[in-house]
Parts: structure tokens; C-alpha cells; sequence
């Protein structure tokens, strides 16, 4: 699995969210003066834009990190499991054939009820590769949840010393093609994000 596949899952989440939540939460509390103060004004609201870029905060992002790594770490541990599981059934499964083709089994009945028995461990080898799959995604889901809930809860905070009308949500070669000096807040969110995350953990 490629290393931050919880940040591919989230950009999306953070977009919508958080368009949701600042503006549905603070519309009309940007005043004109408030615009002015960065110079960064759009259309004839004087609506104050601005954009994170999601690739480079989830990178940053302390809390992003260590949910990543953990669940990487987890994952890799299941696949250990069941590659080593599978080596095993493999190796049994040589064996039988080895043994039918040398006339290894007492009788016929006996042969067929080692088949039986590689069929059944395979079902469940199977089985247990599924069960592991869909407790990922429920993990991952789980995982990008507490990063959605914590970066949406934070820029509401943040948004009421900056009185921003929209954040934007974008990602590199995303939607963001252009734009002037200011409008870019990437940086100074994972530099609070990373202090207040730091400030919870003593």
C-alpha cells in the first residue's frame, strides 16, 4: 500500500467540509477592513479566499504522521501474517501433490480427505484475508475521520482571528493552478495545527 493512502482518502472530506463549515459558520463576518489587511479580495462581496494545500499539511501535520505510520505498521503486520500463512499452505499443498503422484496415501479415501482438508484451509486463509481488508477500511475511515474532525475544528478556531469567507482545498496539479502571494495559508495552518497538537500531547 502506498505511504500516505489516509491523506488520498481525506482531500476530499477536508474540501467539502470545510467549505461547509467556514462558510455556512462565519458568512458575513468578514468586513471589508478585514479583506484589506493581507490585500487578498475576490468578486464584489470582497469575499476573503484562501487555499491549503492538503498534500503538504497531511505531510506535515504531526497528528497525520503518526496516524499514517501506525497504520501503516498495522498493515504491514497483516500482510506478514498472511503471507506467511499462505507459504504454509503452500508448502502443504506440494506435499500433497508430491505424495499423489508417488502413490504416498494409503487409499484413495485418504487422498481425497487431505484434498478436502487444503480446500477448507484455503477457504479460510481466504476468509481471513477478507475480514482483514474490510477491518482496514473501517480503520482508515476511523483514521480519517479524527483528521477530518480535527483540522475542520481547528480552522473554525483559526478562522475567527483570519475572517475568511472560503478556505479552498487543494492538492499538487490540483484545482489551484494560480495564485497571487497571500492566498496560500498552507504553512501557517501546519505550523498551528503542529503547535496545538504538540500543547495536547504534554
Amino acid at each position: 500500500m502506498k505511504s500516505y493512502s489516509i491523506a488520498l482518502n481525506v482531500v476530499l472530506l477536508i474540501a467539502v467540509g470545510v467549505l461547509y463549515v467556514l462558510h455556512f459558520t462565519n458568512a458575513g463576518a468578514c468586513t471589508s477592513a478585514n479583506v484589506r489587511e493581507n490585500g487578498n479580495t475576490i468578486g464584489k462581496g470582497d469575499a476573503k479566499i484562501v487555499y491549503i494545500n492538503t498534500d503538504t499539511l497531511l505531510r506535515n501535520y504531526t497528528l497525520s504522521v503518526e496516524l499514517n505510520e501506525a497504520f501503516l505498521k498495522k498493515q504491514e503486520e497483516r500482510n506478514t501474517e498472511l503471507n506467511i500463512k499462505a507459504k504454509d499452505l503452500d508448502r502443504q499443498a506440494r506435499e500433497f501433490q508430491r505424495k499423489l503422484e508417488n502413490n504416498g496415501f494409503i487409499s484413495a479415501e485418504r487422498a481425497e480427505a487431505a484434498r478436502q482438508d487444503l480446500l477448507e484451509k484455503n477457504q479460510k486463509l481466504q476468509q481471513l484475508q477478507q475480514e482483514m481488508t474490510e477491518k482496514m477500511m473501517k480503520e482508515q475511515s476511523e483514521l480519517n475521520k479524527k483528521l477530518f474532525e480535527s483540522i475542520t475544528n481547528f480552522l473554525v478556531e483559526y478562522n475567527k482571528e483570519k475572517g475568511y469567507e472560503i478556505v479552498l482545498s487543494t492538492v499538487v496539479a490540483g484545482n489551484v493552478l494560480y495564485a497571487a502571494d497571500g492566498f496560500d495559508i498552507t504553512q501557517d495552518v501546519v505550523k498551528r495545527l503542529n503547535e496545538q497538537y504538540k500543547k495536547k500531547a504534554e
